[in-house]
């Protein structure tokens, strides 16, 4: 045989041998890659969790709780970050302009998506097309309080002493268009009263101007006002939900104080981009849930005055929807303006 053959036959061979390596060494290299890809589930990395509201709200505070337990479902951290400003807009755009991939997720109220679709007349965001729910998590009510040495007793006598001097009784709020408002304007329209409205800056900031006897009268969610109701300056008359709070059960609810069908609560949930994956967005829901059934979390929210809601995504949207005409209508009697 000659040399040249041989030596021919030997270098086919073995470029075949290389081939067929390098071949089933891609082919390994492709099936590892699969294997982590389908390893890497959702979520692998801390979870932005944006709250459109000032550290230390309602808001602010449930969301923390709620961010801890949740991602210990997750096996990841949710991590709170608060964008503050203009009703909730500025957080609720940041969410919609990051990344739809399931890493950015934001605390959304009654205000941003029922209300500020009739507060505004040029809205920079649309709920329905640009938002997804991921949970409906629950609802706070609001209280009427009243300044103590108003000498006001009940909300008929409330009532009486607003008829009696109309335009003269002030109400504070946290801000034009809050559910502390429209509470406020709910009753004026429902009660038939002159009241004036005095908005500032916070919830807060209109609770320490009860205290300090600059209004008259304010509706201030639960969780917030019940501190300052030991302090004696401060008289709570009634409660804004459909039934009595188990935190406060001595005060009635509107609706049994002689205003029929009066119902404002400050609902809550989470959303996300709209073009997020619904598996991502049913397993962010699901661990929501997980967490709100948790009996730790419960007893945590209940100091909250916090009234849990668990089930489908879809609930958060169903409820914005449904309400939306109820304030649309506050708005429009009450000529209700943003500043």
């Amino acid at each position: 045989m000659p040399l040249f053959s041989a030596f021919s036959r030997v270098s086919l061979t073995s470029h075949a041998v290389r081939c067929w390596f390098l071949q089933a060494l891609a082919a390994s290299l492709a099936a590892l890659a699969l294997c982590g890809a389908a390893k890497a589930a959702y979520p692998e990395k801390p979870i932005t969790l944006i709250v459109p509201f000032n550290a230390g709200t309602t808001p602010d505070i449930v969301s923390r709780l709620l961010a801890d337990a949740v991602g210990k479902e997750l096996g990841q951290p949710l991590v709170v970050m608060n964008r503050v400003g203009a009703s909730g807009i500025i957080g609720i755009q940041a969410t919609i302009a990051a990344p739809a991939d399931g890493y950015t997720i934001a605390y959304a109220n009654v205000a941003i998506l029922a209300i500020n679709q009739s507060l505004y007349p040029k809205l920079p965001y649309d709920a329905d097309t640009q938002l997804a729910p991921v949970a409906l998590t629950g609802a706070v009510q609001n209280v009427l309080a009243v300044r103590s040495d108003l000498g006001v007793k009940d909300v008929a006598g409330l009532i009486a002493m607003a008829k009696k001097a109309p335009g003269k009784l002030t109400v504070a709020s946290g801000g034009n268009g809050t559910t502390g408002h429209l509470s406020a304007e709910m009753f004026k329209e429902m009660a038939g009263v002159s009241i004036v409205h005095i908005p500032y800056k916070g919830g807060l900031e209109a609770d320490l101007a009860l205290m300090r006897g600059e209004v008259d009268l304010v509706f201030e969610n639960i969780t917030s006002i019940t501190p300052h109701l030991k302090s004696g300056k401060i008289t709570a008359l009634a409660v804004t939900g459909a039934a009595r709070d188990s935190r406060l059960p001595e005060l009635p609810t509107l609706a049994e104080s002689g205003l029929k069908n009066y119902q404002a609560v400050a609902w809550n949930g989470y959303v996300a981009a709209a073009s997020v994956e619904p598996k991502i967005l049913e397993t962010l829901n699901a661990a929501f849930n997980k967490a709100l059934n948790s009996s730790a979390v419960r007893q945590q929210l209940a100091t909250q005055a916090y009234e849990i809601h668990v089930g489908p995504r879809q609930d958060l949207f169903d409820l914005a929807k449904k309400e939306r005409p109820v304030w649309a209508d506050v708005i429009k009697r009450s000529n209700v303006k943003i500043d």
